[in-house]
């Protein structure tokens, strides 16, 4: 399965087999994440592949391996590292290996050289225990007219795109040039304090399925001067 077909099928996965994974595969998905494609190239980022015993997380469930994400602290840095490791994710889940995104998990005993970088977000990876995939009406989504100013069907990969505690966040709005605005949901002072960073994430995210869903099209950029709408944040425009 091509990572475009997976975007209709993947899941988050939380029961894992504990066999660790082979050298060979670590070492192709570590070949996969080089060549990803980056949304702001100007960011250094660098992740590292834990085994379980290096994780500090309140979730009840483990898996073997866990990748944890750092990066600079420069414009759209969240939703560059959620588009660039949503890729990521839908190359591990087309290779029958389950992933989840998790806020609530932190490395134990490691330490980034590199101190520009800060600790962003955990991806748990590993076997799955049971089925990888699900259909395509066992996704639990917003309908396009709630995401979107406007009924299109180019933009389903981003609506059926995973996000923190389902909240999908994401908002598009059509430009008289064919381009699109992204827009975050606000979701009010404490909110934006306790899952402002996870949001971020999470629009990137649906970047990323727009992305392999448009390679030879997509082209994001930053507007100067984007419109302002209420409860809403700017965070990019794109053509695909």
């Amino acid at each position: 399965m091509n990572l475009e077909d997976t975007i209709y099928r993947r899941q988050s996965i939380r029961s894992y087999d504990k066999t660790p994974l082979d050298n060979q595969t670590l070492d192709e998905i570590r070949d996969f994440i080089a060549n990803a494609k980056e949304l702001n190239p100007n960011i250094k980022w660098s992740y590292e592949i834990l085994p379980t015993e290096k994780i500090s997380t309140m979730m009840r469930w483990k898996a073997p391996h866990y990748l944890v994400l750092y990066s600079q602290e420069k414009e759209n840095y969240y939703q560059n590292i959620g588009f660039i490791f949503q890729q990521v994710d839908l190359y591990l889940q087309s290779r029958e290996i389950g992933t989840c995104w998790i806020g609530m998990a932190s490395p134990k005993g490691y330490r980034n050289p590199d101190k520009s970088q800060k600790f962003i977000i955990a991806i748990s990876l590993g076997r799955p225990q049971g089925n990888i995939y699900r259909e395509r009406d066992q996704f639990n989504r917003k309908s396009l007219d709630e995401i979107s100013d406007r009924l299109d069907e180019r933009l389903i990969p981003a609506q059926l795109a995973p996000s923190a505690t389902n909240a999908q966040p994401w908002y598009f709005t059509h430009n008289d040039d064919g381009s699109y605005d992204l827009y975050r949901v606000n979701r009010g002072m404490l909110r934006n304090r306790l899952m402002g960073k996870w949001s971020r994430i999470d629009t990137g995210i649906a970047l990323a399925h727009l992305y392999l869903s448009n390679r030879d099209s997509f082209r994001f950029y930053m507007k100067d001067n984007p419109k302002e709408l209420k409860g809403l944040f700017y965070d990019g425009s794109f053509k695909i």
